[in-house]
């Protein structure tokens, strides 16, 4: 389970001439909307003069928080507003003004649009992210503020989470699928996560040394076992080692992702591919191939702002104008796929092709799901840094018969996408994404804003 989204809530009143009676259930109000949200929350003392700016600035500690919400029911000194919230500047912010309102029969306010509006204006000109929020509780708008404090939510939450994650790689890069390896300093500045390098020679050592009548063994094979749709033989003796392995390195370095090298260090040279593995370890963990960094980040954002969802990656294998063929070479976790289940399959013993490359490959060639999909990859800039592509569509479910020359059957789906389909073509940044069952275009493009990555979101 993903924790509940942190906020920490700052209200502002200004010293005179605005009544308590009119100013606090504004507040209130305000607070019960966000409550509401299942959002935890906690509320700051109120800020009036420098001095109240000064104990809250000292006070609360940002890292405790995902986001701030402003609370601006009247006019207020934005120099003020500053000194309280400038610990809080490297987080999303919400600015939240109040509408006017009827009293005794004229309409009135209390200076909020005015002091909500000069403190927005600060911020922007200061470079902080923020949201704003210009309507009243009860005001017939109670829906859409919810919805925009959910989305801030949400996305902070996610980038909290990301700032603390841990990232196993086993067998060290693999360049990203492109030429170049991604730069790890660029990548920990821009997103947050540690990564683990492990390699191939830890993996199969340990694997070696698992003792097959030991409780670790036997949980292991009872959950590989749970998720396979029917029995594969001698072959679940190194699946289970190999997923025992993938979890005592996710436990023993609190780790939220895990990816490994597999062709052809696992492949050829030690005859047996990760997918199965990966696809039981997948239900658990974010779990990917190929030491795609870049994908392996896409999947660990697309997983929190989600709020949990399972997600994969794919290959793209055709491209029909109308849909895209998507499919890893045979690793999907097993929840992603139809009735919950993982389908072995083996290259035939006259194989031709990637089945004779591969030799003992085993796969999970069950279909993905049908349903509502997101798409999307973090690229690598030429400056050195950071874009987002991303589309919206609905995933097909079981297409039919398809394989790559030779090969097993992958875990298959097409997805019909809701742009135009050259241009979604045109901006494919890579052959591998990631996947994931939600409609997030709207959560990545906030998440690239707060982030300063250039986002192109097909919708």
């Amino acid at each position: 389970m993903i924790r509940k989204p942190k906020a920490l809530i700052i209200p502002f009143k200004f010293r005179e001439g605005y009544p308590n009676e009119f100013v606090d259930p504004l507040i209130a109000r305000a607070i019960m909307l966000v409550e509401q949200n299942n959002i935890d929350y906690t509320v700051t003392e109120n800020v009036i003069f420098d001095s109240d700016a000064d104990f809250v600035s000292e006070k609360y500690n940002p890292n405790q928080y995902d986001f701030t919400i402003l609370l601006v029911p009247t006019w207020f000194e934005p120099v003020t507003a500053v000194r309280a919230t400038t610990n809080f500047f490297n987080m999303p912010i919400i600015v939240w003004g109040f509408s006017n309102f009827i009293y005794k029969g004229e309409r009135v306010n209390l200076g909020s649009s005015a002091g909500a509006g000069v403190i927005k204006g600060t911020l922007r000109e200061m470079g902080v992210n923020h949201e704003y929020i210009y309507y009243s509780p009860g005001m017939g708008k109670d829906e859409e503020i919810k919805n925009k404090i959910w989305k801030v939510a949400n996305v902070s939450r996610a980038i909290s989470l990301m700032s603390r994650s841990r990232i196993i790689s086993v067998g060290y890069q693999f360049g990203g699928m492109t030429l170049g390896d991604i730069d790890l300093t660029k990548m920990r500045t821009k997103f947050g996560p540690d990564l683990i390098e492990l390699d191939s020679y830890t993996l199969i050592t340990r694997m070696q040394a698992i003792d097959k009548s030991s409780e670790e063994y036997n949980i292991a094979e009872k959950e590989v076992v749970e998720l396979l749709a029917e029995p594969i033989g001698a072959k679940l003796e190194k699946i289970t080692r190999m997923y025992a392995v993938l979890k005592q390195f996710v436990s023993e370095y609190k780790a939220q992702a895990i990816t490994l090298k597999c062709h052809f260090a696992l492949s050829q040279e030690f005859g047996l591919t990760a997918c199965v593995p990966l696809s039981v370890i997948g239900n658990k963990v974010v779990a990917s191939c190929e030491a795609d960094i870049p994908l392996v980040l896409t999947q660990l954002a697309m997983h929190y702002l989600s709020c949990g969802e399972l997600t994969t990656y794919a290959d793209t294998h055709e491209l029909t104008g109308a849909r895209v063929l998507w499919g890893a070479c045979g690793f999907a976790p097993a929840g992603m796929c139809i009735d919950g289940k993982i389908i072995c399959e083996l290259p035939a013993a006259s194989a031709t092709g990637l089945g004779a490359t591969f030799k003992d490959y085993i796969t999970n060639k069950n279909y993905l799901k049908a349903g509502r999909m997101t798409a999307a990859r973090f690229l690598k800039e030429v400056n050195g840094g950071f874009s987002l592509h991303c589309v919206t569509g609905e995933a097909l479910g079981n297409i039919g018969k398809v394989s790559e020359f030779g090969a097993p059957q992958y875990s298959f789906t097409e997805m019909k996408i809701d742009t135009d389909f050259d241009r979604f073509a045109q901006n494919l940044g890579s052959h591998h994404y990631a996947l994931v069952y939600a409609d997030l275009a709207d959560e990545l493009e906030l998440f690239c804003k707060y982030k300063s990555i250039k986002a192109f979101i097909e919708r």
